[in-house]
């Protein structure tokens, strides 16, 4: 499995607007945030003035016995430091409502672009890789948005007005803040150009770490069959002390810029002492005001270290929204035709198809062909849909720079089936059966000619209704975490009881649901492994008779079971092809033998043509398959 490392990257600002379009749908709570934080950033700064004028006015009472009563300045402090407090309380539950909700926006748009986006783009995605992105990086822009609440006005507007208090207490004073402020800052800027670079790597090694648990959780039986359990544990281990030295490095990069940044800034104290201390001797400065400037060059020195932990905190922010926004912005690929469903019974017409797999790479970026994305994830390339499948012959060289060459998966595919019919595609592994359904519902697009449906090209028609109109029951049946019923009825929630009876009856597999459990009610479990390989491809059946699908896709739905569940799923399948166009892709031919018509096909194009007697006649390439598999 080859892995290449992350793409250096920068600070991108774009990145982080993206996620702010998200906080500007709560202007109305953003703004009392903001007006919340603005009002205890007042009391903050009226904090030190209070009790620097007490100081003066001590003083001179104690020197000059002027009148001084020390418990209006107690009961005014305690006053401000009490409506900081509710202010802090009110402030609070608001601004983490609107956070939170803010997430839930940003992953609900990530999860739309999953659904959204082609089969293209998920085939070339590692599974592990997309969960990291849509929950860990966008739970890491969670800081982020708190720190757009608080953060940037608070230390923007407290540095302001803090600097201008101190030059109206004493010019001097004030240049000393500003000549240990500015080094400061300007040191941690430095440090921070090269900081979402290390977090970006930081992330994509995350991203790969949770590939390989995703990977080791979905193929736990593979594991435990070969017995590879240290062998598993020793790669996730390699990952994992891979992202942690990453991470260490990058965490301990920030880090070395304290000890500069508290040297440079702590310089201002002594400074403020020594040159306010002399003008305090010399009678040009209250003491009062002294104290108050001291005050005022520690909530400096505070914001100095918010404004390190601020710029920490969009460099991080910045490389999860890169990643989380290569999901939402990502083109969907296929573009949906506006054309309604024409009236029909399912005339397919292929006309001169051709379809080829091809991949691009321009600087680390990789695209495709007419119908295809390019792949988010670089940490691992996934198999192509035809490597996947077994089908779809395709070579493809890339080199680090531009170019691609690749090979073509369909050439020039021109036959017809009409309403009614059942169209059998055989042919050996990687000759293209798979990508020649695939077209149909537009899984993908043909990069050359056209695929009609009831004389309108595919393109053109509402790719919903479209995928509504053809029913799909592939070689490996998913079913979800739920119900039988449920399960039979994904395509047509509405569905009353009857008819999913009616349909699991049809589909052979009435008898087994209601010897479960709980009948019908009865929760298969993750991907329907509490059943039997035949038993998940006579519930994918029944679920496509209650579709009522125009056309019927089964790619090769017997593969994997035995000759008597064979029977009785080719028995369902039977009467779900009634009075339905039918394309069936098998390996068997007891399977394929009762076909209209029969398309044999040999590195992507059609070889030979005809039913079962007539091909068996000829001295061709399906005879000599099936004399083959009969001496077998």
């Amino acid at each position: 499995m080859a892995e290449t490392s992350p793409t250096p990257a920068r600070f991108r600002p774009r990145n982080l607007l993206g996620v702010l379009a998200f906080l500007g749908r709560y202007r109305a709570r953003v703004a009392l945030c903001l007006a919340l934080l603005l009002v205890n950033i007042t009391i903050e700064m009226a904090l030190p003035q209070l009790l620097g004028n007490a100081i003066t006015g001590l003083r001179d009472h104690v020197e000059r016995a002027t009148p001084f009563e020390p418990m209006d300045f107690v009961w005014l402090f305690l006053a401000l430091v009490t409506l900081r407090a509710l202010v802090g309380f009110i402030l609070g539950p608001i601004r983490n409502r609107t956070v939170q909700r803010t997430l839930g926006d940003i992953r609900s748009a990530v999860y739309n672009a999953l659904q959204r986006l082609a089969f293209t783009y998920h085939d070339k995605s590692n599974t592990g890789e997309l969960i990291s992105r849509a929950t860990t990086d966008v739970s890491r822009l969670q800081d982020f948005l708190f720190a757009c609440l608080l953060l940037t006005v608070d230390i923007a507007v407290a540095l302001v007005v803090t600097v201008w208090l101190i030059f109206h207490i004493s010019p001097a004073l004030g240049w000393v803040a500003i000549g240990t402020m500015l080094p400061t800052v300007a040191l941690i800027g430095f440090y921070a150009s090269k900081l979402q670079p290390q977090w970006r790597a930081v992330h994509d090694l995350h991203g790969a770490m949770t590939t390989v648990i995703q990977e080791n959780i979905a193929g736990v039986r593979v594991v435990k069959a070969f017995a590879k359990e240290n062998a598993e544990v020793a790669k996730f281990r390699e990952r994992k002390e891979t992202y942690l030295g990453t991470l260490l490095k990058t965490v301990n990069y920030w880090a070395a810029r304290v000890p500069f940044a508290q040297f440079i800034y702590g310089l201002s104290t002594p400074l403020a002492l020594w040159i306010g201390g002399r003008a305090v001797i010399q009678g040009e400065l209250p003491i009062g005001d002294l104290a108050k400037v001291v005050l005022y060059l520690m909530a400096i020195g505070y914001r100095v270290g918010m404004v390190g932990q601020f710029t920490n905190i969009v460099q991080n922010a910045s490389a999860s929204a890169e990643r989380v926004l290569e999901i939402i912005h990502e083109p969907s690929g296929l573009a949906s035709g506006k054309e309604p469903m024409p009236p029909g019974r399912g005339h397919v017409t292929f006309e001169n198809v051709g379809f080829t797999y091809s991949t691009e790479r321009d600087g680390g970026r990789t695209s495709g062909v007419v119908g295809q994305a390019p792949p988010p994830v670089k940490v691992r390339q996934a198999p192509s849909p035809a490597e996947t499948a077994g089908e779809g012959a395709r070579s493809t060289k890339t080199g680090e720079g531009a170019g691609s060459t690749a090979k073509a998966a369909l050439a020039d595919l021109t036959f017809e089936a009409k309403p009614g019919q059942t169209i059998a595609i055989v042919g050996p592994t990687g000759s293209g059966k798979t990508t020649l359904v695939n077209l149909i519902p537009r899984f993908y697009d043909a990069t050359q000619g056209r695929v009609l449906l009831d004389g309108v090209n595919v393109r053109e028609l509402d790719l919903r209704a479209l995928r509504q109109s053809v029913g799909v029951i592939f070689q490996e049946t998913f079913l979800f975490s739920a119900s039988a019923a449920e399960n039979i009825a994904y395509g047509r929630p509405t569905a009353t009881r009857e008819e999913i009876i009616r349909c699991a009856q049809a589909a052979q597999a009435h008898g087994f649901i209601t010897e479960l459990e709980d009948g019908y009610d009865t929760i298969i479990g993750e991907r329907g492994v509490s059943l039997s390989g035949g038993q998940r491809q006579r519930i994918a059946i029944a679920r496509a008779f209650l579709m009522d699908p125009r056309i019927l896709i089964l790619d090769d739905a017997t593969a994997s079971v035995d000759a008597g569940t064979e029977r009785q799923i080719q028995e369902a399948m039977r009467k779900l092809c009634e009075g339905r166009t039918a394309f069936i892709i098998a390996q068997r031919f007891s399977t394929v033998q009762h076909a209209d018509m029969i398309l044999v096909l040999k590195e992507g194009r059609i070889v030979e043509r005809g039913t079962h007697a007539e091909l068996i006649q000829r001295s061709g390439f399906y005879r000599e398959v099936f004399e083959k598999q009969i001496q077998h």
